[in-house]
């Protein structure tokens, strides 16, 4: 099969890409972030990459392709504001994405293949129905899955993916009959369910199957000598200490007693009014978030017997966590970097599935068009765009955005 191709909308530094690559060619890419892009084309080059808003895009600039991705972020997506109008001014990033691959479907041109990446926090509420809605109105079937990075990486993140593909498409050997796997997990079917029959019928039970890392050994990410941070004096590491409850200095004390050397994730948070540290020695660090104040930024405690060092993770060691080789450049300052990886999509989950699902469904797209072009030849010509139902009334409960 000839490389698929594919856009990265929201591309932010380019992991999508380097999940994805080399089985998938990436030509054209797009970020409103300038930090963002300097890392992007830092590993990528220049060539594909747009700065600017989305929705200065026009459509029928943007080159085919197999796939369409989009990371977007969650919080103007808003079944809501679609219902009343989505006025220019509150138009959400999803929307100006979604009106992109409307004008590509009315053009003949829509990618076969759509992926949307987002938190969990899309599966609760009307937004996961709204964006259901949004997919059906370009004539797709489309399923979710949660995928957590921890099955391949020593970092806890799960995401959510919708993944949607033309609706002539032949999926049964990618699907479950019913909901299967730890990627659908009780929420997913909670979400699933309160679809309308409409979107259930266009629904896909994806197969997917985690590849669990036997042994998390993050010790291996830590740098003793690390870029960009520097350990903690001994009076902060101490003051780290006393904010621990007695459960979480419980837990220091007991890997200070087995005589191990043993790597550590803290976090501060607040708790019943006051900020707390806690920590966890269980090989996984904690989902990594974006530097939005010091609390956001993870810190790594480090117990050698009766020895206790901390410092800031530094960005080389955040990268790794979300499944980056060392050769992916990282220029910029701290925060932008570590925003980088917060914002990012783990590398080694992209990859998994694009191995177990993207290539598979882009090779049944093909078998598509090429039975459908030897149905042609026999003189049995059929537009595959007509419909015994109006594009419109794909739309369930109010009427597509302007």
């Amino acid at each position: 099969m000839d490389c698929p191709t594919f856009l990265e909308f929201f591309a932010g530094a380019g992991l999508v890409r380097e999940g994805l690559k080399p089985a998938w060619n990436c030509v054209w890419a797009n970020d409103i972030d300038a930090a963002k892009e300097r890392i992007y084309t830092a590993n990528f080059g220049k060539r594909e990459f747009k700065l600017g808003d989305v929705s200065t895009v026009d459509a029928l600039s943007l080159p085919v392709a197999d796939m369409a991705w989009a990371s977007f972020p969650c919080q103007d997506l808003s079944l809501a504001g679609w219902q009343r109008g989505m006025a220019a001014k509150r138009s959400g990033t999803f929307w100006a994405f979604w009106r992109l691959m409307r004008d590509l479907f009315d053009a003949g041109r829509r990618p076969s293949v759509i992926v949307i990446e987002n938190v969990t926090g899309l599966l609760y509420g009307d937004d996961f129905t709204g964006l259901c809605e949004a997919l059906a109105a370009l004539d797709m079937r489309f399923g979710a899955m949660v995928l957590d990075a921890k099955w391949f990486l020593p970092q806890s993140r799960a995401r959510v993916f919708l993944v949607a593909v033309d609706s002539r498409v032949d999926t049964t050997r990618l699907a479950e009959e019913q909901p299967a796997g730890p990627h659908v997990p009780k929420s997913l079917i909670a979400a699933w369910k309160r679809l309308p029959q409409t979107l259930q019928d266009r629904w896909i039970w994806w197969r997917f199957q985690p590849r669990y890392v036997a042994a998390h050994r993050v010790e291996g990410l830590i740098d003793e000598e690390p870029e960009g941070v520097n350990w903690h004096s001994t009076s902060e590491t101490k003051r780290l200490l006393g904010m621990m409850s007695e459960v979480n200095r419980a837990k220091v004390d007991y890997v200070m007693s087995t005589g191990e050397a043993r790597v550590g994730f803290l976090y501060k948070r607040m708790r019943e009014g006051q900020q707390r540290a806690e920590v966890r020695f269980d090989g996984i660090a904690g989902c990594l978030r974006t530097p939005g104040g010091g609390s956001s930024r993870q810190t790594i405690v480090v117990v050698e017997g009766k020895k206790i060092r901390s410092r800031l993770l530094s960005p080389r060691e955040a990268a790794r966590l979300m499944g980056l080789l060392d050769t992916f450049k990282l220029p910029g300052t701290y925060n932008e970097a570590y925003k980088a990886m917060g914002d990012g999509v783990a590398a080694t989950v992209v990859a998994a599935l694009g191995e177990q699902l993207l290539l598979p469904l882009v090779q049944a797209v093909r078998m598509s068009r090429r039975a459908k072009r030897s149905t042609d030849k026999r003189g049995h010509s059929h537009d595959f765009r007509t419909r015994t139902e109006s594009r419109a009334a794909l739309w369930v409960g109010s009427a597509p955005p302007a």
